[in-house]
């Protein structure tokens, strides 16, 4: 099955993420994690610390979802917490928001550590509107933010700052941050303790649980003994017996040539469309801009769709930022899977199987749910209640 086409930008770095071996034994482990895209590298760097763990991937680590991921890192949802609220209470919407900001904290603490070599920098995010009858939910929204104390400053056309059009938005000074995803997955991965037990190139075919223990076996015959087995596989579900866990889609994006001007943007930018489109710029001046989304069919992508909603969103975005339109050329496109689900939450947690774990990204803020989501494990594997889990578990539905 084909996820991700096109020529991803963010891989495109002079050091990649150093090569590591494949399996070629039998091991045993405490914890096995079964995908090396950034989810698994975020998860396998707080486990490590405390576990004996394996990380293990079927391909190169941060190769597949995570090189066509966008990463606009925003406390706020895909949808308004007045829609939200037929599938969360009030003061679940509000511990999810501040479980945003807390995971953007998390990942400025990490880069504090560890240095910042992944173009990591703290952004504004703002939402808008350009219909009329948007107007109602984008002020609903503003108010919610400010009833519970969360920052939102509510623009108009009157005194829209940003150089395209509105009819209303809400703009967040602390919303937000971005970060190249192929670094940061490098860096988690090559500051975990447990570098001698990852694996690229080894692919997981099957498991099987036992009386005290879970086998997992590999296409090359090897077999890996593990007490517990989370599966961090993306939007590939056939270790889940290919059962349906989200909606799956394919977002469309591009990236221009560096603008040679101020764009005048510097914040993490969405519409309310559905699709809606998202975009921001990049530190050298290049404005990635995506959205057009289409359902996934577990088949090859389509190539002339995908030029189709290139071409398409070249267009939106020459229209939506006419002073500097001849300036705006495609230098990448891709396109990549991804999921969503009714509250906009991933999939964490433990499944029918106390001793397997999904930990699934899915929804609206993938990055943002595996930060908050790695305590949401660890409080799981010790035994504690954790007051986000039931908002992340793959058994709600």
């Amino acid at each position: 099955m084909e996820y991700v086409k096109g020529q991803p930008y963010f891989c495109q770095v002079k050091e990649p993420i150093k090569m590591y071996p494949y399996l070629n034994k039998d091991i045993n482990c405490d914890i096995l994690i079964v995908g090396g895209g950034i989810d698994g590298a975020i998860l396998n760097y707080y486990l490590s610390k405390d576990y004996d763990v394996v990380l293990i991937d079927k391909s190169r680590f941060a190769r597949c979802c995570t090189s066509c991921a966008t990463v606009l890192l925003e406390y706020q949802l895909d949808d308004y917490a007045e829609d939200l609220l037929d599938f969360m209470s009030e003061q679940d919407i509000v511990a999810t928001y501040r479980m945003g900001l807390d995971s953007i904290n998390l990942i400025e603490k990490f880069i504090k550590e560890k240095g910042n070599f992944c173009h990591f920098r703290k952004l504004p995010s703002f939402m808008y509107t350009n219909s009329i009858f948007g107007i109602s939910a984008i002020e609903n929204e503003h108010d919610f933010r400010i009833k519970h104390d969360f920052q939102s400053q509510l623009f108009t056309e009157d005194n829209n700052p940003f150089p395209f059009k509105i009819k209303a938005g809400i703009y967040n000074d602390d919303g937000g941050a971005e970060f190249n995803p192929y670094l940061f997955a490098k860096q988690m991965i090559e500051s975990a303790s447990n570098q001698q037990k990852l694996y690229e190139n080894t692919e997981i075919i099957n498991f099987s649980q036992k009386s005290d223990h879970i086998e997992a076996y590999t296409s090359f015959g090897d077999k890996i003994v593990c007490n517990k087995l989370i599966l961090v596989t993306g939007f590939n579900f056939s270790l889940m017996r290919d059962k349906e866990l989200c909606e799956q889609v394919v977002s469309y994006t591009i990236v221009t040539k560096p603008i040679k001007q101020d764009i005048g943007i510097n914040s993490l930018v969405q519409d309310d469309k559905d699709p809606y489109h998202y975009l921001r710029v990049l530190p050298d001046n290049r404005i990635i801009f995506g959205g057009e989304d289409t359902k996934y069919k577990l088949k090859p992508i389509n190539d002339k769709l995908a030029e189709n909603k290139y071409n398409k969103l070249l267009k939106q975005l020459k229209e939506m930022l006419p002073s500097i339109s001849e300036q705006i050329e495609i230098d990448y496109k891709f396109c990549g899977a991804f999921g969503s689900t009714d509250n906009n939450l991933g999939l964490i947690g433990k499944t029918e199987n106390p001793n397997v774990y999904y930990f699934l990204s899915a929804g609206a803020n993938g990055i943002i749910n595996a930060m908050s989501g790695c305590q949401i494990i660890k409080d799981l594997l010790e035994g504690k209640n954790n007051p986000l889990a039931h908002l992340f578990s793959p058994l709600r539905n």
